[in-house]
């Protein structure tokens, strides 16, 4: 799981600890990283996507 999230883009991988691993909404995910709360979602989406992609085979 670890070398799957390492290799997300930065800003997924730092979307998806923002949101899991501290628990932020995505208005405060939003205002941490400045960018808007529906770019949060997306971004969020994409990465938890890419993540099952890449670990559908390894379950």
């Amino acid at each position: 799981m670890l070398d799957a999230l390492a290799r997300l883009p930065r800003r997924q991988r730092e979307v998806l600890v923002l949101r899991y691993y501290l628990d932020l909404s995505d208005a405060e995910i939003a205002k941490a990283t400045r960018v808007r709360q529906s770019t949060v979602r997306s971004t969020a989406s994409r990465a938890l996507d890419r993540l099952q992609r890449e670990l559908g085979g390894r379950a």
